[in-house]
Order: C-alpha cells, then sequence, then structure tokens
C-alpha cells in the first residue's frame, strides 16, 4: 500500500484546487510496492510549467524547456514536470524538443521500464499502471516500456540503468530486454562519462554488484566503458594457466561493505593490472609490481570516468599499498613507520581491503590472526598519538633554517624527512633539544661533507 505524506498531498490539492492532477511517479512509487525506503519523490503534472509557477511563491525553473520546475513548497523543493510528449532523440540523451499533454498515459508511455511507468494520485490513492509494471514488481523483472531497441535509441545510458535496476534490486533481466544490448552496445559512447559513473556509482550499492558487472560483461558494455577489467582474456594470458582476474575483482566487490564506495572501487580494481605484469619463469606466475601498476590504471579509469579528485587519490592509494607484508615479530618502530607510509587515516581500510582480497578468492570472510594482531598494535599506537608525519616533528622548516642560519631549499625537506624516521623509531626524541644536534650533524654529513 501507498501512503502520501502530508506536506505531499497539501501540494497535490494546490493543483486540484486549480484544476488539475499531480502524481507522483517513478522511484517513488516503485519503492513504496516494494516496502523499500523513499527517500525521493518525482512528480508530473497536467499543468504547464507557466501554471506551476503561478500556483507557488518560489519556484526555479530547472528544465522549463523540457517542462520541469522546481517548487519550493513548505520549506521543501520537489521536481514537477508537466504530462509531455518527447520528439526524436539525435544525441542519444534527450529528446531535441518536448510536446505537452493532457494525456497522462502518453507521458507514462515515454519511460524507460514498467517499473518505473507507475503513477499514484496522493489525493484518491489510485494507481496508473497501464504498463503492467505491478505485474512486473511481483515477478521480480525489468523490462523496457515498449520494444526496448527504440527506448535504447532514444537515450543509451538506459541500457546500464536496466542492468543497473536487475542488480539493485535484486530482479531478473527480461530477456528481450537483454537482447537489445548488444546490437545497441555502441552507443553508450555518445553518453557524458559522468552519467555513465553515476550509474556504475548506484550500481556498486547493490548488496550484490557482482550480477551487474557480470551483466555489463555479458552484454558488450563493459568492453566499451572499462575495457581495462577483461584484459585477462587474452589468449596468452589463459593459455599460461592465469586466474580469471575479471570473476576474482566483482567477486571482491560483493565482499567489500555495502556502505563503503571507497572500498568498493579498490576492491573492483586492485588487481586490474595483473594481466599487463604477468610473467613466468622457472618460479612459475607473477605479477611483479601489480600493486602499484594496477594503481596507477585505476586512477586513470577513474580520472576517465570524472570521480572526484579525492576519491581518486584515496583508491589509488589502497590499491598501491594493498600488497604489504606483517610479521608479529616487528618491532613498535617498524609498526609506526607502516603506519606513517600508509597513513593513519586509511589503515584500517588498508586492512579490510586485505581481508576483501582473501574473500575474493575463497567466497568467504577470512579469519586472519596476523591481521588481528597488526590492527590491535596500530589502535594501542594510535592511542598514544606518536608523531607519524613530519608535521609531528616538534621542530619545522623554520626552526632549521634559523638553526644552521641558511636559506631554503631542498635540504630542509631531507632533514624534515631524516628527523621523522629518528622519531618514528622512537618518539621520545621529538623535542627539540633531541633534534636540534641531529640537525647539525645531518648538515654536516649532507652539505659539508665533515
Amino acid at each position: 500500500m501507498i501512503t502520501a505524506p502530508a506536506t505531499i498531498r497539501r501540494l497535490a490539492q494546490r493543483y486540484h484546487d486549480a484544476g488539475h492532477q499531480l502524481y507522483i511517479v517513478g522511484g517513488a512509487v516503485r519503492d513504496s510496492l516494494l516496502n523499500r525506503k523513499v527517500s525521493d519523490y518525482d512528480f508530473t503534472t497536467s499543468a504547464p510549467p507557466q501554471i506551476t509557477r503561478s500556483l507557488f511563491r518560489r519556484t526555479i525553473p530547472t528544465g522549463i524547456e523540457h517542462g520541469t520546475i522546481t517548487v519550493i513548497f513548505e520549506g521543501k523543493p520537489y521536481e514537477i514536470t508537466t504530462f509531455r510528449v518527447d520528439g526524436k532523440y539525435r544525441d542519444f540523451r534527450r529528446p531535441e524538443q518536448v510536446t505537452f499533454t493532457s494525456s497522462l498515459y502518453e507521458d507514462l508511455k515515454r519511460r524507460d521500464f514498467t517499473i518505473n511507468a507507475i503513477a499514484f494520485d496522493p489525493l484518491t490513492g489510485d494507481i496508473h499502471d497501464p504498463f503492467d509494471g505491478r505485474s512486473d514488481l511481483k515477478a521480480r523483472l525489468v523490462r523496457t516500456v515498449g520494444y526496448p531497441q527504440e527506448r535504447f535509441a532514444e537515450d543509451a545510458l538506459r541500457m546500464i540503468r536496466a542492468i543497473r535496476f536487475t542488480s539493485i534490486l535484486e530482479f531478473t533481466l527480461d530477456s528481450d530486454t537483454e537482447l537489445a544490448i548488444p546490437p545497441a552496445a555502441d552507443t553508450i559512447v555518445h553518453v557524458a562519462r559522468e552519467r555513465v559513473r553515476q550509474e556504475l556509482e548506484k550500481l556498486m550499492e547493490s548488496r550484490r554488484p557482482s550480477v551487474g558487472w557480470h551483466l555489463l560483461e555479458q552484454t558488450g558494455l563493459l568492453d566499451r566503458i572499462i575495457p581495462e577489467l577483461l584484459e585477462d582474456r587474452d589468449p596468452v594470458y589463459r593459455d599460461a594457466g592465469g586466474p580469471p582476474v575479471f570473476d576474482h575483482l566483482v567477486a571482491a566487490c560483493d565482499c567489500a561493505p555495502q556502505d563503503d564506495p571507497v572500498l568498493r572501487w579498490s576492491a573492483l580494481f586492485h588487481d586490474v593490472a595483473k594481466p599487463r605484469t604477468f610473467g613466468q619463469d622457472e618460479r612459475g606466475i607473477h605479477f611483479h609490481n601489480h600493486d602499484a601498476v594496477s594503481a596507477e590504471l585505476a586512477e586513470e579509469i577513474m580520472e576517465r570516468l570524472r570521480f572526484s579528485n579525492d576519491m581518486i587519490r584515496l583508491v589509488g592509494h589502497l590499491i598501491r599499498h594493498h600488497m604489504f607484508g606483517y610479521e608479529k615479530n616487528w618491532t613498535d618502530g617498524a609498526v609506526r613507520r607502516f603506519t606513517a607510509r600508509v597513513e593513519a587515516e586509511h589503515v584500517s581500510r588498508l586492512i579490510a581491503l586485505r581481508r576483501i582480497d582473501i574473500c575474493g578468492k575463497t567466497g568467504r570472510p577470512p579469519v586472519l590472526s596476523d591481521l588481528d594482531h597488526l590492527e590491535e598494535r596500530i589502535r594501542k599506537l594510535l592511542r598514544n598519538k606518536p608523531p607519524l608525519t613530519v608535521g609531528n616533528l616538534a621542530v619545522n622548516g623554520r626552526d632549521i633554517m634559523e638553526e644552521l642560519g641558511v636559506p631554503g631549499g631542498p635540504i630542509i625537506g631531507i632533514i624534515l624527512r631524516d628527523l621523522l624516521q629518528t622519531v618514528l623509531d622512537d618518539p621520545s626524541m621529538n623535542t627539540p633539544e633531541h633534534l636540534m644536534p641531529i640537525v647539525k650533524n645531518l648538515y654536516r654529513e649532507r652539505i659539508q661533507g665533515k
């Protein structure tokens, strides 16, 4: 059963009093019928945009040329679009023109999937479902409205959306809909990379994103979006007995926390360069330096997909360090140096990525006493707030320049990094009294050669 919040009923009443209808459409209706949490509402109305603007004191012409107005009602924004019929699509994204209509049926007919083409009247409780979307919800099926070839020719992104909904809702992709994707897969290159990335980010919120990634592979879309993930299909690599890297990577995605996109993307790309670093000698198969090369490749892919700089940096950093080793006989100094190298704020994620990597091979979270031991040592270490960066040192570059009577330059940075190694070994050395004599010795040895 669908119920609309009181605010939305009052919003609909405003239209009703003016002789028009307002319907909730799309994801809010779909998710309500599935008893899923509704976080966002989309609306369609019989009122032309100018009527909507006249009914409310505060409006924003968000996409007025396509009939969309954002209404500020009782302090909240609501995006409301007039019933419309779309004209021809020539850029695989949006229609060149739209025609406003008084027909709710015609408006629902232009939508992508039957499960998104259901309208709900918040005043009467009536449900309008001309394409039998509720039956597809019961059958757990993602199916286009009308011919899939036509829907995908209008907006190529709908191919990825079909796969994303299949994965996130844990539905089945309708066979005719799936068969229509491979012939149209080339058209995905016309879609802005930002839009592709946004769909992939939503796919990554699935309980098991591997379902979506495998569908992307099977339909040929992955070849056009992230072909690097499929490089292990090279016969040379296969004949040498290389493991299916793609299968491992998407399995690792499933092992990563559903609410941590950084770890999920790190899991997807952590071994992406294994085919490029593949080697074989008398000792067997090896992938020398694959962590560093995978980090570089992951950063290239994410830049191409227009990820934020922060996300690219974080994922690259975790991948670059994911092959760390640890032994319980490490000294406290060694643990501090490790923590400094991988950066304290990323240690937990890095250790989690190691577990995810193993889970991606075995299918279950591993029990690793060494990692538990390392994690506990780092927790204890951080409680004491040891100096782990140059910025934590008791002296800075200016102090060193004044002490030595020299101008700034590369040598100051070299000295600071050497001092950091000293205090990582022994944090009690982090005082000006201990560090300044070391500064003088380092300067004499490095610059004066004494």
